[in-house]
């Protein structure tokens, strides 16, 4: 079963934003893992982060048990990227809250912009006529489909730049971050030059009574 490329465009940023070893590679055999295995503990996690990200997909036609019951390998590709991704913020939650409600918002945004790629795909395989159907709640009329697949464009633009401003906010955090800890390092190396007499003093003495200890 293969991934679509939307489920891991955003990881690596993600994860460097949130100040993770980013790991793509491991999260996508994470995600394949889920899909091909379809615990159930994976679903109930799945509809909990969906109550969390995207509560308008909860329920009615653009919600997990509509994408269920048009195709199951669909369904539970996307039950195995939320469950991966439930799973990273959490771990996030420990350490950053601020880090990890940032990347939950980006997540929210991905699921959005996948049900439009599914919608996509699908006008693109219509037929050019035939009754109005819904596609993970988007109204799909197989007369119109050139017009949709503009409109869906330009939600797609509008979905991908929400989430490059809060990329751009989880990478100020880490610029900030990073200049704090370049502050501290600055001001410990002064103040190791300026006590550098001492310091080795203390060194020294500790290596002459470690010599000097009975065995």
């Amino acid at each position: 079963m293969r991934v679509p490329k939307l489920t891991f465009a955003f990881v690596l940023a993600a994860s460097v934003a949130a100040a993770q070893e980013p790991n793509p590679q491991a999260m996508q055999m994470q995600v394949q893992k889920i899909a091909q295995e379809r615990p159930r503990e994976a679903e109930a996690a799945a509809r909990a982060f969906i109550m969390l990200i995207a509560p308008d997909r909860v329920e009615g036609n653009g919600s997990l048990d509509s994408l269920k019951a048009r195709s199951l390998d669909q369904y539970w590709m996307e039950v195995a990227q939320l469950t991966v991704q439930f799973e990273m913020v959490q771990n996030l939650n420990r350490r950053d809250s601020v880090r990890a409600g940032l990347v939950a918002r980006m997540f929210g945004l991905e699921v959005n912009a996948r049900a439009l790629q599914r919608v996509y795909r699908a006008i693109a395989q219509l037929q050019t006529s035939g009754p109005i159907v819904y596609i993970d709640g988007v109204r799909v009329d197989r007369g119109s489909a050139d017009a949709q697949r503009g409109q869906i464009r330009t939600q797609l633009e509008s979905l991908i730049g929400q989430h490059f401003d809060i990329e751009d906010r989880l990478r100020g955090l880490e610029v900030a971050d990073i200049e704090r800890r370049l502050v501290d390092v600055r001001a410990e190396t002064q103040r190791r030059r300026e006590k550098r007499v001492e310091l080795v003093k203390w060194a020294v003495d500790d290596i002459i009574r470690d010599a000097t200890r009975p065995q």
